[in-house]
C-alpha cells in the first residue's frame, strides 16, 4: 500500500501544505503517538489509517496544536482557544479568571481503552516496586532473534498482543518486507512470529502512551534485566524497534542498521529506522536487514 504524503492530507483538509506541516511539527513536539520518533528533517509519510486519524484530529482541533503539557485527546473536540468568543453567546458579567494549571494526565494508561476479552499475553507483574499490567516476554530457547521495544503501548496491552497500534503495525510490515517474517495467515502477528523463531520483549515493562512518559532511570534499570533475559536463552540476534532504547542501553551511534562491535546479552544488534524516516533510507535499511538476516 502506498504511503500518504502531507500534501495529500492538506488537500483533503483544504489547507495549504505549509499550514499542515506547521501543525504536524507542533504535535510532534508535544509527543503525538503517530509523530513521536520522527527524525528532524525527514519527510513525513503515513499509512492510510494514520492519515485518516490525522485528518480527523486536525478537524476536531480546528488546526490548533496542543500547548506543552496538554494531553493527547485524539479526535475528541478540543476546548476553545483562550480568549475565543462564542457566536451568539449571551453577554456575561466580567469575572476575574482563575489561575489553573495544564490538564492533568490520567495515571491510568488504559483510561480510554477496553481490555480484550481474551487476555492473550497480557499479565500483571512487578516493575520497580509496583505491579503493572503489561505484556509477557515471548522468549524461549532456540529463537533466531528477539525484537526489543522501548515499552509496551497501552493499545497493545489492551489487545494482549505486541505492536497493535499504527506505528507497531508499520514496524511489523517492515519485518515482512525485509523477509524476516511471513505474517500471512490467521492469528495475531506475535504468535505467528514466535512460531517462526522471533520472540518479543521490551526494555521497560511499564506501559505508557508514548516513550516521553517514561520515568527517569527506567530504561537504565531495564538494561540489566534485559541482558539477563537474553543471555538465559542464548539468542544470537536482537532487533531494536526504536533507536532511543538502543542508545540508552548501548550508547550513542550514528544512523541505524547493524551495530558492529556492540552486543546485548551476547547477541548481535540491528536497529530499525524511525517510523517517519525518509522512504529511501527505510528501503536501504530493509535491504541491510535482509542481508544480515540471511547470511
Amino acid at each position: 500500500m502506498e504511503d500518504v504524503t502531507p500534501s495529500e492530507i492538506a488537500k483533503s483538509l483544504d489547507v495549504s501544505p505549509k499550514t499542515l506541516r506547521a501543525w504536524l511539527r507542533s504535535e510532534r513536539a508535544v509527543g503525538h503517538p503517530v509523530l513521536d520518533g520522527h527524525e528532524h528533517g525527514a519527510h513525513y509519510r503515513f499509512t492510510r489509517v494514520e492519515a485518516a486519524q490525522l485528518i480527523a484530529e486536525y478537524r476536531a482541533w480546528g488546526g490548533r496544536g496542543r500547548a506543552p503539557g496538554q494531553p493527547y485527546m485524539g479526535t475528541t473536540k478540543a476546548p476553545p482557544a483562550p480568549g475565543a468568543a462564542r457566536r451568539h453567546a449571551p453577554a456575561q458579567p466580567e469575572v476575574a479568571p482563575r489561575s489553573v494549571g495544564p490538564p492533568a494526565l490520567s495515571a491510568d494508561p488504559f483510561d480510554s481503552l477496553e481490555l480484550s476479552g481474551a487476555p492473550g499475553h497480557r499479565i500483571t507483574e512487578p516493575w520497580m516496586g509496583e505491579d503493572v499490567l503489561t505484556l509477557a516476554d515471548l522468549l524461549q530457547v532456540d529463537l533466531h532473534a528477539v525484537v526489543v521495544g522501548i515499552n509496551p503501548s497501552p493499545v497493545s496491552v489492551a489487545a494482549g498482543h505486541y505492536y497493535q497500534g499504527p506505528v507497531g503495525q508499520r514496524f511489523l510490515g517492515r519485518l515482512v518486507t525485509s523477509g524476516v517474517l511471513d505474517l500471512s495467515g490467521e492469528g495475531f502477528e506475535d504468535d505467528r512470529a514466535c512460531a517462526q523463531g522471533v520472540g518479543f520483549t521490551d526494555a521497560v515493562k511499564r506501559p505508557t502512551a508514548r516513550a516521553a512518559g517514561l520515568r527517569a532511570g527506567e530504561l537504565e534499570h531495564g538494561r540489566e534485566l534485559l541482558e539477563a533475559r537474553l543471555a538465559a536463552i542464548d539468542v544470537p540476534r536482537v532487533i531494536f524497534t526504536f533507536k532511543k532504547a538502543a542508545t540508552t542501553l548501548l550508547g550513542d551511534f550514528p544512523g541505524h542498521g547493524v551495530l558492529p562491535g556492540r552486543s546485548l546479552g551476547g547477541a548481535e544488534v540491528f536497529v530499525m529506522p524511525g517510523p517517519m524516516e525518509r522512504t529511501d533510507r527505510v528501503e536501504r535499511a530493509l535491504r541491510d536487514l535482509h542481508a544480515w538476516w540471511v547470511r
